[in-house]
């Protein structure tokens, strides 16, 4: 059999990294400016206490930021979607997709035992596919782990599924767990999820004060030479934003991550000497409205292209989201560049002209009426989204210009998703939906046949069968550049028949202090195995 080859190895370089910079320092000579320094503590703000420090459990961020720095995934994801090695060195995939193999590091277990290909199926098969909400799609495509050695591991899948490598990541509950500890336990109550964890991680927890904060301390037998950096990590617990936002102005604090800053803090951030903004990494998202096309007349993407030309998509930009993320300009979001087809442009497409968008609703045959109404639309939305209450409101106004009336009905959160999703009583609707790093997990919910009715899934209930065939040849393919492909031929099609209009692009941002360095650039919660402080 063929296979793909996506060997890949970075010990040998990381170590001639650190030899270079003893070797600098040996010889009096001066680190360059971005040269990681020893040494020094952080401490970063939480908004909640995390339930337990098992990163494979929950998707809560408080778990996963901390869980990550203790435990592990195989493979570690950079926020533009590039997976690289962490506990596996390297990899390769067979020709048809359904066989991985990997080769492992060399490591050991906080408590000295060695990490081993027993851990990996252990975990992949009895903790991430049994208990992770991000990894069950993952999980559930597993046909078998095989461990034919201690450094070597086998995963066969049930059928091609092109996320599985950035499944294996730990901010994907794809963390590994030591099997001699939990083998024959709950997971759940297990106190290596709790109050004792044992990973293979730059981390140790040393302190956890209950309601005040959990201090890490540096792992000194850690496995990546040299690192990591910093020799403890604090988390506080600071409910309140805006004490989270006055700590880190007046030093007390280092890290406030993207989660729990609030848009509205972005511009006292960037306008305060000493701290900056940094982009968390996180899988980007999509604010996004979704017109029900079995409802007359939004069944004709005539009248969802004139309604897209009638909004002012800056004013909501600058004015609901603060110019913060980005504008909306194609189907998919932008900020998974390679998945992204930026020969479409939103902006180019259907700019904002509402003299074209009423002569496009005349073609149609929605003549005005004696009110100079052509038709009404109920806009359904959830009583604690305050941004899209006030993006309801400026539509009202804006498609009043064309002869659309819009009605708004507030719904409380509880009936929101009956409503929309399997009784689709509604004319539209807006909610973010985060992309989870992969058009395949994220994005083709929004537009294929099988999600119509699935709570967050495809609430236009928009049916298209070369789309769903485009969607399913993505997920298939192993290679990202093929996968690529198919999505980008798809968002030509979606961008012409818009079933959905996007207006916002979200990622959060990190607010930190200007002493913090090396953290980002990777996905969902830093890689803090590379942080360094620069006193």
């Amino acid at each position: 059999m063929k296979v793909r080859d996506h060997l890949v190895s970075v010990v040998a370089t990381r170590l001639a990294a650190g030899l270079l910079a003893c070797t600098a320092l040996a010889s009096g000579g001066a680190l360059a400016e971005d040269a990681p320094k020893r040494g020094g503590a952080v401490t970063i703000a939480l908004g909640n206490e995390p339930s337990n420090l098992n990163p494979d459990l929950s998707s809560d961020y408080a778990n996963q930021i901390l869980g990550c720095m203790i435990y592990q995934g195989l493979v570690q994801v950079t926020r533009d979607g590039e997976i690289q090695p962490l506990l596996a060195k390297s990899w390769t995939i067979s020709e048809d997709g359904l066989t991985y193999s990997f080769d492992l590091v060399e490591a050991t277990w906080h408590d000295g035992k060695p990490f081993s290909s027993a851990d990996v199926k252990y975990s992949l098969t009895e903790v991430s596919a049994k208990f992770g909400p991000i990894f069950s799609s993952a999980g559930k495509m597993i046909q078998a782990v095989e461990t034919p050695a201690p450094d070597k591991v086998v995963v066969k899948l049930k059928k091609s599924f092109g996320p599985f490598l950035m499944s294996l990541a730990c901010p994907q509950n794809g963390a590994i767990m030591p099997a001699h500890i939990f083998d024959g336990t709950d997971p759940v109550s297990n106190p290596a999820s709790q109050t004792a964890p044992i990973g293979t991680g730059p981390f140790k927890l040393a302190e956890w004060r209950r309601g005040e904060y959990i201090r890490l301390e540096r792992n000194p037998d850690y496995w990546e030479g040299g690192k990591p950096y910093l020799d403890e990590v604090y988390a506080r617990v600071i409910p309140q934003p805006s004490s989270r936002l006055q700590s880190l102005r007046a030093g007390e604090i280092d890290f406030i991550g993207g989660y729990y800053l609030p848009a509205s803090d972005y511009s006292v951030v960037q306008s305060t000497p000493g701290i900056k903004l940094e982009n968390s990494g996180f899988a980007p998202g999509a604010k996004v409205l979704f017109l029900n096309t079995t409802h007359k007349p939004l069944d004709d993407k005539r009248v969802r292209q004139a309604l897209m030309m009638a909004t002012n998509r800056d004013f909501l930009y600058k004015a609901v989201w603060f110019g913060t993320g980005g504008l909306g300009i194609m189907p998919f979001t932008s900020k998974l560049p390679w998945s992204a087809n930026f020969d479409i442009d939103y902006r180019k497409m259907y700019p904002l002209d509402p003299d074209r968008a009423n002569a496009l609703l005349d073609e149609v045959g929605l003549k005005q009426g004696a009110d100079g109404n052509r038709f009404s639309v109920t806009f359904v939305y959830r009583s604690g989204d305050a941004d899209v209450g006030q993006v309801a409101e400026a539509l009202k106004s804006m498609w009043r210009k064309i002869g659309v009336e819009v009605k708004l009905e507030v719904t409380e959160g509880s009936s929101f998703a009956d409503r929309i999703y399997d009784k689709a009583s509604f004319d539209m609707t807006m909610v973010g939906y985060t992309s989870f790093g992969d058009p395949a997990l994220g994005i083709s919910r929004m537009f294929t046949t099988s999600a119509i009715g699935r709570p967050f899934g495809n609430a236009s209930r928009y049916s298209n069968s070369k789309v769903d065939m485009l969607f399913e040849k993505g997920v298939a393919a192993t290679a990202q550049s093929e996968r690529a492909g198919y999505y980008k031929d798809v968002q030509v099609i979606l961008a012409d028949e818009l079933p959905v209009l996007t207006f916002h692009e979200y990622q959060h941002e990190d607010a930190a202090t200007d002493r913090l360095k090396g953290l980002w650039g990777g996905q969902g919660y830093g890689m803090w195995n590379n942080a360094w402080v620069d006193d």
